[in-house]
């Protein structure tokens, strides 16, 4: 998808909500693995996701066009979720409550749940580094894990780490490397 594309996407959701679909159909995918590799934890994963795009739907038409792309928009979104939910070290599934409230259960293909679940999990048992790392990674503080996250698992450039958390790329290269080096001494 062109910018010039995701422009008039945006100038369409604007003007007709009900498009929404089509920029969760874009994103969906990106925004939830950025979330589930953060996490490790499916069900908690699609929770998030789901706030995400609930809140991103809900503030759509405060979205202003600058040239950059909205998925960056959706991290910045997805990030302060999960920061959220760190903080409270609880999480309460909105997505769920609110799914109940309209009586919208329907919107949810089970069998598609499970394939997807069970794929995932197979991914990641598959990748014991992975998993080594991830562990040490809870251990450092929210601000390291959120750059070495965009950087490695999500190969974000610098500058778009800086979109995303809106921090200078100073300090953005400043975290990498001390979280690394952080990393490195868990490992």
């Amino acid at each position: 998808m062109t910018v010039e594309d995701k422009k008039k996407l945006l100038d369409e959701i604007q003007l007709h909500p009900e498009k929404f679909g089509l920029l969760y159909d874009e994103y969906y995918d990106i925004i939830f693995s950025y979330i589930f590799r953060r996490l490790g934890d499916y069900e908690l994963a699609r929770d998030i996701a789901a706030d995400t795009f609930l809140k991103a739907y809900l503030k759509i038409h405060f979205f202003e066009w600058r040239g950059i792309s909205i998925m960056y928009w959706l991290f910045r979104i997805a990030t302060n979720e999960m920061n959220l939910f760190f903080r409270k070290n609880k999480y309460q599934p909105h997505f769920l409550q609110f799914a109940i409230n309209k009586n919208s259960a329907d919107l949810l293909n089970f069998s598609t749940v499970v394939q997807e679940k069970e794929m995932l999990e197979n991914e990641l048992k598959q990748h014991k580094d992975f998993l080594a790392v991830q562990v040490q990674l809870k251990r450092l503080s929210i601000a390291y894990q959120e750059v070495i996250a965009l950087r490695y698992f999500e190969q974000k450039s610098i500058k778009e780490i800086a979109l995303i958390l809106s921090k200078k790329e100073g300090t953005i290269k400043s975290l990498l490397s001390r979280g690394i080096e952080k990393l490195k001494n868990l490992l």
